[in-house]
């Protein structure tokens, strides 16, 4: 029997009954409701709930998108992604309206039940590794994406993940934006930063003095440990990414995720130190990455980008469930505040 949470009319965006297609709250809840989708596909497949009983597809109908076609881990057969495509008014729906997307690729997190967890902790672990971009789901995940730019063009498509799924659809918006020259509009929730809970500690001097140390350690690997025509390598592709500005979201009590508003605010401060050149070769390394760069591994911190709309939000999270969930983004009640880093600025502005 589904949960309250799983079922669209208990816990979804009712409240949006009207998308306004240019408001980016709009788009938030749409893109949430879609990657909510994706997870509840897969619950239904697990537990075998079909015809009145499943429940995963008033998630993309509610907002006039069909699902074309779900994606399948080829390890554990799990769904782990969706392809959807918005209903035309010759077919039932509604003229597209401008700024709504034609297709959204959108990819699920982590699913704890015993059908799903133990794959996408190997997953999760490739992740932290920086080898995501090595595993079979990620290849599937980029050739959905890339097929679908390549027949609907890239305003017309729009890619969403949470957690392990945002991870999915960062690394395959980097390797549009990088391979092909496509920036598409990205929405990923709860994107997984790995880093030691600095955020928590309450003493600001002693937090702004541990993110200078790390961004002089990370610096200065990467002029030890890299000869100069990687360096030169890593700071073009870094230079390609600055146009892509996906659009993540935060909570700054998730520790998964929470790294970001250090990240981008480090920067930042950095820059206004006169230390923009350190903060910016910092920005592009870990530590992980590199030491296992040096080692032979092919490794590639696929979370580290340039630019980015960063939304964080304001609401109490009693526990991390909560914290790292992805109902919060659609909540009416929820309190945001956005900021748009993008290295071009930073660099005029340098």
């Amino acid at each position: 029997m589904a949960s309250e949470r799983q079922i669209f009319k208990l816990s979804g965006p009712r409240h949006l009954t009207k998308t306004d297609w240019s408001d980016p709250d709009h788009r938030r809840c749409v893109a949430a409701s879609l990657v909510q989708g994706v997870c509840i596909q897969e619950r239904d497949r697990q537990e075998r709930r079909i015809g009145p009983d499943a429940q995963a597809e008033m998630w993309w109908s509610f907002f006039n998108f069909t699902l074309l076609h779900p994606l399948h881990d080829d390890v554990d057969g799990s769904i782990f992604g969706a392809v959807y495509r918005w209903t035309e008014k010759a077919a039932g729906g509604r003229s597209r309206p401008p700024g709504a997307p034609k297709t959204v690729v959108a990819f699920r997190g982590t699913v704890k039940t015993s059908v799903t967890l133990p794959r996408d902790l190997r997953l999760d672990l490739h992740f932290v590794t920086n080898r995501l971009h090595t595993t079979s789901r990620f290849h599937t995940a980029f050739d959905a994406v890339k097929t679908n730019v390549f027949h609907d063009g890239t305003d017309n498509v729009w890619i969403a993940g949470h957690s392990l799924g945002a991870a999915i659809a960062m690394l395959a918006g980097r390797k549009m934006a990088e391979e092909e020259g496509r920036f598409l509009q990205a929405h990923l929730f709860n994107p997984p930063f790995v880093s030691a809970p600095v955020e928590r500690i309450k003493n600001e001097k002693l937090k702004r003095g541990l993110h200078l140390t790390s961004s002089l350690v990370k610096a200065g690997l990467a002029m030890t440990l890299q000869g100069k025509q990687t360096r030169v390598e890593s700071q073009r592709t870094f230079s390609v990414l600055q146009w892509w500005v996906p659009c993540l979201y935060v909570n700054p009590r998730d520790d998964l995720c929470s790294g970001y508003v250090r990240y981008f605010g480090n920067r930042k401060a950095m820059r206004q130190m006169g230390a923009g050149g350190v903060a910016k070769l910092a920005a592009q390394h870990s530590i992980r990455g590199m030491v296992f760069s040096a080692f032979g591994k092919d490794s590639k911190a696929g979370h580290l980008i340039p630019s980015a709309r960063l939304t964080v939000t304001q609401n109490p999270a009693p526990d991390f469930p909560r914290a790292h969930g992805i109902h919060q983004w659609w909540a009416p009640d929820i309190r945001i505040e956005s900021t748009e880093y993008r290295l071009d600025t930073e660099l005029n502005a340098g």
